[in-house]
């Protein structure tokens, strides 16, 4: 066999291990090439594999060498545009983005991710010119309006329903357009107060969305339920906590609990506090390593060493995988609101003894609502009502677990009651967190501008307002039809 036939059949054994998300395997095998460093597919395979477990730095590397291999075109620098985005490097992303529409002007995913980003950092006129950029082009883009309703709702026209109601007519297929279509429904419903069509839209919505996903939604589900819960209670028989000087502050809760709120109140202050948000470390630790292997089973396998030794691996892997994201660990306070380390508390305790937890919590029927009227794709469980309710058990009885072991200095914040008196209630985290407080954290709507990846983007640069609880009686009644009672 001729030696460029024996790199093809290596490549396409790297392929192969891909396309079953074996990401390490199909890495093991590029790497030992020597000619990874001319040729286009290794390292462009080489860049995808290591984009697929979260190491941005070398997919970063391969990617650009795959470039200087090939002359720049729209899917190598979308791909790396993307990349660094993931890896927060926002400005370097929008420079490449904008490349992108130098070569072609209607690329829909440069367009979009330009308008995300700018809308994320609260720029928000600039992000509009862009997703009308991409409804010029695509009038049927419901993504792209969907996003311009959430910044004004003179979008929510009468003419953009007639479409929406024309498409869902006439497309079976497009579950991904329908749903955001679904949402759009279901706030012109709430604009009329006509709150059942708009519960029916939100749960449709939901619907279409996680039709396509049966086995990853399955694994998910048995991931937190089932095969976490057992790989926590084997952590929990280690007698021993990592002696680290890192001081990250978990902030944590349900989804709409409050907790991108608490973190820009945080991060606002004049102490030196880097901001992580959602940042999924524990996520994308455990997947990429494997450390929990068998989604789909109900016993556990692991790839992790229940002692001293195995938590430093760990340890280790979750700083890297901090830096990836450019958070230093070892220069100051950093925050992290992914909202399931809630659910991998137990293990961030052994290995921060020096983090703070913050737990936010609202009145449960009221944050079950809010889940519903969001989109949140990457939470697959979000888009089941019999989930959602199953996993706000799941927080509730971990609280309880937490709060009656006495081992973890949790800190609860209450929306409700934080809202009412943010500053009495700010004071009081300020204290608990060891850091400055200062009034104009509250009075100057969370001080500096910042970028705001979550949901909650537009609603938390705003003044922190109470949280009337008034109109839960439009749809309490509404949910009890679907078996749910009012919750507390």
């Amino acid at each position: 066999m001729e030696n460029k036939d024996l790199i093809q059949s290596k490549i396409d054994e790297a392929l192969l291990n891909f396309k079953k998300a074996r990401y390490q395997n199909a890495i093991d095998i590029l790497e030992k090439l020597d000619e990874k460093k001319t040729n286009f597919l290794i390292c462009w395979y080489l860049g995808h594999s290591y984009f697929r477990i979260y190491d941005y730095f070398s997919a970063i590397k391969y990617i650009k060498k795959s470039i200087e291999l090939k002359e720049p075109d729209e899917l190598n620098q979308n791909f790396l545009a993307e990349i660094l985005l993931q890896s927060n490097q926002y400005n370097e992303a929008i420079k490449l983005f904008e490349k992108v529409l130098t070569i072609n002007e209607k690329n829909i995913n440069a367009l979009f991710n330009i308008g995300k980003i700018y809308s994320e950092l609260g720029k928000f006129k600039i992000a509009e010119k862009y997703y009308n950029k991409i409804i010029k082009e695509d009038s049927y883009n419901f993504n792209a309006f969907y996003e311009l309703i959430k910044l004004d709702k003179k979008y929510l026209s009468e003419n953009l329903i007639r479409d929406i109601n024309d498409f869902m007519i006439k497309n079976n297929q497009d579950h991904i357009n329908k749903t955001y279509a679904s949402l759009i429904l279901a706030e012109k419903e709430k604009s009329t107060q006509n709150y059942e069509f708009e519960l029916n839209n939100l749960i449709k919505g939901h619907q279409y969305f996680i039709e396509k996903k049966e086995k990853a939604s399955f694994q998910e589900f048995n991931y937190f339920t089932n095969l976490l819960p057992q790989f926590i209670k084997k952590i929990e028989s280690i007698d021993f906590k990592i002696k680290s000087e890192i001081h990250p502050i978990f902030i944590m809760g349900l989804p709409r609990s409050g907790t991108t709120m608490i973190e820009n109140l945080i991060c606002s202050s004049e102490n030196k506090i880097i901001k992580g948000d959602e940042t999924g470390i524990m996520g994308k630790v455990f997947f990429s390593k494997k450390i929990i292997s068998n989604y789909d089973d109900k016993n556990l396998n692991v790839n992790f060493d229940f002692d001293e030794k195995g938590l430093n691996v760990l340890k280790n892997l979750i700083i890297n995988q901090y830096n990836q994201i450019g958070i230093d660990t070892s220069k100051s306070f950093f925050t992290d609101k992914s909202l399931e380390n809630f659910l991998y508390i137990k293990i961030l305790y052994k290995i921060f003894p020096k983090a703070k937890f913050i737990y936010c919590k609202r009145n449960y029927t009221a944050n079950l609502i809010g889940i519903l009227k969001v989109f949140l794709p990457n939470l697959l469980w979000s888009h089941s009502l019999d989930k959602i309710m199953i996993f706000m058990e799941l927080y509730k009885n971990n609280l309880n677990e937490i709060l009656a072991e006495k081992k973890i200095d949790l800190k609860i914040i209450n929306l409700e009651e934080f809202s009412e008196n943010p500053i009495d209630y700010s004071k009081d985290l300020f204290k608990f967190l060891d850091l400055k407080w200062d009034k104009k954290i509250v009075d100057q709507n969370y001080g500096k501008p910042t970028i705001i990846k979550t949901v909650s983007n537009i609603q938390v640069r705003n003044k922190i307002r109470k949280h009337d609880l008034n109109y839960l009686k439009n749809y309490i009644p509404l949910l009890k039809k679907y078996g749910i009672k009012e919750l507390t």
